[in-house]
């Protein structure tokens, strides 16, 4: 990845884990993953899902990984779609960790769809969720990276899905 000039290395998924301590060697590993990387000139992050921000014996998962990773080691893909999924709030989320979303998957979400449905995603506005007010807090608060992501296209095609998310995302 270094020898083909890329900048980020992304772990896209752990899946979910049957404890804590799970989540907690996760951690370890993503920061022995940021020293591996830091050391070839990469920097390495992890794109959530919604399982992370699901509560777990009276913790939330991807508090343990966050608290548990080095700032300067390991930076983190919020996929706020994921996020608001497991009822989470990304307002809060990015106000209780500035600076540690470095990147967001921008992707619109269904109403009453279950939290793990990869077809609840749809174009830019066809949703509810607010981006107007979301992403401009997220880029205040030290988000660089805005990328949309469609895995669904219900009444559209992905040409047409890709124009009209890439207006949205202008205006």
């Amino acid at each position: 990845a270094a020898e083909a000039g890329m900048e980020y290395l992304i772990c896209p998924m752990i899946g979910p884990q049957d404890s804590l301590d799970e989540y907690r060697r996760f951690a370890d590993r993503f920061n022995r993953c940021g020293e591996i990387c830091r050391d070839v000139g990469l920097k390495f992050g992890y794109h959530n899902h919604h399982y992370s921000f699901m509560p777990m014996a009276g913790e939330m998962p991807q508090d343990v990984m966050m608290q548990n990773t080095d700032p300067a080691l390991v930076e983190y893909e919020l996929d706020i779609f994921w996020l608001v999924a497991a009822g989470q709030d990304p307002v809060a989320w990015l106000r209780k960790y500035p600076g540690r979303f470095t990147f967001s998957h921008v992707k619109d979400r269904l109403p009453d769809q279950p939290s793990n449905s990869f077809t609840a995603s749809t174009t830019l506005g066809r949703g509810f969720i607010d981006y107007a007010t979301i992403l401009p807090i997220a880029k205040e608060l030290g988000m660089k990276y805005f990328m949309v992501e469609q895995e669904a296209f219900a009444g559209t095609t992905p040409i047409d899905s890709s124009r009209d998310n890439a207006d949205y995302m202008r205006n």
